[in-house]
């Protein structure tokens, strides 16, 4: 029975069935993901056979990890240990791909040799890489050819394979070159290390952690779990997929609700039949859980789809390979159970509080006829009965403009959060000149590296006034996982735009100035301490710029920073001041032909080219369009319920002369009024929700939203497009009803 009332509205059941499933395959789609990067370094960290890794204590990040090999060299020499690898891992930014794994390794250690050459020969020299046979393929290359990194060419010397698809997308080069490539003297990002027995390896994991208090050893299958940055990924990813699920939770509910409306008479028939109201309550219940099993199996089928289509984009090849788990998919299904039940809750519970006797007697309506007002103007006829329409059923209304609402607002939301994230990054190149230098290869601002020479460069020319050297760092502290500092030349040109509103500016190498965000995040005071990466510094000053990440970091010596950070002789940008802003053109190419490592752009333009700002944008992008998706199926299905509870009215307009057009006008304006009210409320629901990301204490300042007029004005559009696009099958079919065949409809 349950089967055969859903198949009795063959496109309301097809479209819920969309709704949800979309909405699961988010789930799906970002957990996977999510594990997916998760899994890549793991596979990465254990895929030699090492039972141990050991990283900087402190680290963000294992990208962000520096151990200096001097520690290398001891290791050999303590008990349980059998062999050593070091690693220096580099992620770049290629023309071929935004993200791109080089290792770096010893060709005489244990690390090199799961590579199995396939095809050529190892690295003996420098200059010298082994291409994954996977980016060999998608990057057209072969052995012989020439591969850049960061500007530097390596001759390909062989491909090799190794049965993990993450690695086979990357490239390895000897632990030397990669120092130099990355501009990391004398360190690896972490140690792999075989022990002599299984047994053995906590006993040998208790001596590293006392032998070097500063570093962090865990078992290599075990590391990503303790890693910070794996609970903010995963919870990321759970917080964008549940709002397409929830979206898809308000078309069930809107699909069960209009059930229960088209089937009052038919259930007051059952309930004189003797029908019980928990017998009532289960029949719609039951509707609901079928639905939601069935959109949880179809949410996982075009979750898996969109996984593929994933993995055949040049640079994420393997990357969610063996994401897909037993454990997603239940996590999946279990989704849609819930929505199932929670979306046929209130529904059910209505159906089974009816009455007999008043249910009998429902004749589909409530409301009157459109036919007792034609006679009334145009704007009284588009203002009184199109809203008077929407309001027949109430929380059908509430629930479209919430479902499409959703959708708008994470548009909103996202798109704020982009713009604010570009006005800021605008902002700080603003304020320290008119143009910013800026690595051309980096795959993230924060580890971008750009030698001093190039700024001793830039201050011989005659039409540069200042150069300002900036380095950005991240750092862990207690509280976050992610600490923003700057280092800065503390008598330089660009460190006058930190505004002090209480203390004095940095004068000793160990002072810091902390941003009045962070201050009162931190509840921190002038004269306090702050202990970051093994430096421990003194508060001297509190500033405030009014750009949300400067106010939420803190700024140090430049030189302090270097040393911090590891990254002795480079800065992450120049800022540079002209002394005509008309010679800009002049002086961007003067850089760029000194140094082809090196990117010159606008300051106002800066945050623009940056290759996290491109990667946020197509991210938010993909997200908008599931849930913009969603809003479009819940107006469809919406005005789908409209047209055919109204059947017999839409047959009377016709038979008194109504002409098709017309009533596909009526049902247009309709869905276009509800559209503008859906897409109001989408607004006020995205600067909400970008209201509560700002609240954040630990990275909200980085997503503190704008919310420009064009931006609101393409949250109309969009929803005015959803309400025509959805409306456009339904009025059509509303204008081919047969005024005969629709007055005899029951």
């Amino acid at each position: 029975m349950i089967l055969q009332n859903l198949l009795r509205r063959k496109i309301r059941t097809f479209l819920t069935l969309i709704g949800i499933s979309i909405g699961v395959a988010a789930v799906v789609a970002l957990g996977a993901i999510a594990e997916g990067f998760i899994n890549s370094y793991t596979t990465m960290l254990t895929s030699s056979g090492a039972d141990i890794i050991l990283a900087q204590g402190d680290a963000p990040d294992i990208l962000f990890s520096a151990v200096d090999d001097v520690v290398g060299a001891q290791l050999p020499n303590m008990p349980g240990i059998k062999e050593t690898s070091g690693v220096l891992l580099g992620m770049i930014s290629t023309p071929d791909a935004p993200y791109f794994f080089v290792m770096g390794l010893n060709p005489k250690e244990f690390g090199l040799r799961h590579y199995k050459i396939v095809e050529g020969r190892p690295i003996i020299a420098s200059r010298e890489v082994l291409l994954g046979r996977t980016a060999a393929r998608d990057f057209h290359k072969k052995v012989g050819d020439y591969y850049k990194i960061q500007d530097v060419s390596f001759k390909i010397t062989g491909l090799y394979e190794t049965g993990q698809a993450v690695e086979e997308m990357g490239a390895v080069i000897s632990l030397k070159d990669a120092q130099a490539v990355f501009k990391k003297p004398n360190q690896v990002a972490y140690y792999q290390i075989k022990v002599t027995h299984p047994d053995k390896t906590l006993a040998v994991i208790k001596q590293l952690e006392q032998r070097f208090p500063k570093l962090a050893a865990s078992r290599s299958a075990n590391f990503m779990d303790t890693q910070q940055e794996t609970q903010m990924l995963r919870a990321f990813s759970w917080v964008i997929g549940m709002m397409a699920v929830f979206a898809g939770g308000l078309v069930m509910a809107n699909t069960m609700l209009m059930s229960v409306f088209e089937r009052t008479r038919e259930i007051g028939v059952l309930r004189a039949l003797g029908w019980r109201r928990r017998r009532v309550l289960r029949l719609i219940l039951g509707e609901a859980v079928v639905l939601g099993l069935i959109g949880g199996l179809l949410g996982n089928a075009i979750g898996l789809l969109m996984l593929l289509g994933v993995n055949e984009i040049p640079g994420m090849r393997g990357f969610v390979d063996n994401a897909y788990s037993p454990m997603l998919f239940g996590q999946a299904m279990f989704i849609a159970l819930l929505l199932g039940v929670v979306g046929g809750v209130y529904p059910a519970w209505r159906a089974s509080q009816l009455q007999p006797v008043e249910a009998m007697r429902y004749d589909g309506t409530s409301g009157k006829s459109q036919t007792s007002h034609n006679s009334q103007s145009p704007a009284s006829h588009f203002g009184g009965v199109v809203l008077r329409n929407l309001m027949r059923q109430r929380t059908r209304t509430i629930l479209t403009a919430l479902t499409i609402g959703v959708g708008v607002g994470l548009v909103v939301a996202l798109g704020g959060m982009g713009d604010g994230m570009l006005e800021q990054l605008g902002g700080m190149g603003s304020s320290v000149g008119d143009l910013m230098v800026s690595e051309a290869k980096a795959s993230d601002m924060s580890m971008a590296a750009i030698d001093e020479k190039v700024g001793r460069y830039a201050m011989t020319l005659p039409d540069v006034q200042h150069v300002s050297g900036l380095l950005m760092g991240i750092a862990s502290m207690p509280g976050t996982p992610y600490f923003l500092v700057f280092g800065m030349d503390p008598a330089g040109y660009g460190v006058r735009h930190f505004a002090l509103t209480e203390g004095e500016r940095m004068r000793q190498p160990r002072d810091m100035m902390l941003g009045r965000m962070a201050a009162k995040n931190y509840k921190k005071h002038v004269g306090d301490t702050i202990a970051l990466q093994g430096g421990v510094f003194r508060i001297t000053g509190i500033y405030e710029t009014g750009i949300g990440y400067e106010d939420g970091s803190a700024v140090i010596s430049l030189t302090e920073a270097q040393k911090l950070f590891k990254k002795p002789n480079q800065v992450s940008f120049y800022g540079i001041k002209l002394r005509d802003p008309n010679k800009a053109d002049l002086v961007i190419h003067q850089i760029e032909s000194y140094s082809s490592a090196v990117s010159v752009s606008r300051a106002t333009e800066f945050g623009e080219k940056t290759n996290d700002m491109n990667t946020f944008r197509a991210a938010t992008d993909a997200l908008s369009f599931l849930s913009i998706f969603v809003g479009g199926v819940g107006m469809m299905n919406a005005m789908l319920m409209s047209v055919h509870e109204r059947t017999r009215e839409i047959g009377t307009l016709r038979a008194l002369g109504w002409r098709r057009r017309r009533v596909v006008w009526m049902i247009m304006r309709e869905a276009l009024v509800l559209s503008l009210v859906s897409g109001i409320v989408g607004i006020f629901l995205g600067m909400g929700l970008g209201s509560l990301v700002s609240m954040d204490p630990t990275m909200g300042f980085m997503l503190k939203g704008v919310y420009s007029p064009m931006l609101l004005s393409k949250a109309i559009v969009i929803a005015l497009v959803l309400g025509v696009i959805g409306a456009l099958f339904p009025a059509w079919r509303a204008s081919s009803l047969s005024p005969i065949e629709a007055l005899r409809y029951e």
